[in-house]
């Protein structure tokens, strides 16, 4: 197995955790890590519209810097 793969399933266990305690387990481990968000077509995909509490990780990219795409949840129904 080649190191990306290593390190793709070293992390892949954050997907489905919020975003803050994401955050807290990598800055405990000191693992670099950057944020992208992500949203569903016609929906916002800001960071600024809603706290970083209440985003989750949808998925991880084993890159340098670790790479957690995040999502807001949206219940509503249009």
């Amino acid at each position: 197995m080649s190191e990306v793969g290593a390190s793709t399933t070293q992390w892949d266990f954050l997907v489905g955790y919020p975003l803050d305690q994401a955050k807290q387990v990598l800055q405990e481990e000191a693992v670099p890590y950057r944020l992208q968000f992500t949203a569903a077509p016609g929906k916002g995909s800001s960071e600024e519209e809603t706290s970083e509490g209440d985003a989750f990780i949808i998925a991880v990219r084993a890159l340098e810097p670790l790479v957690l795409i995040c999502a807001y949840p949206d219940w509503n129904v249009s």
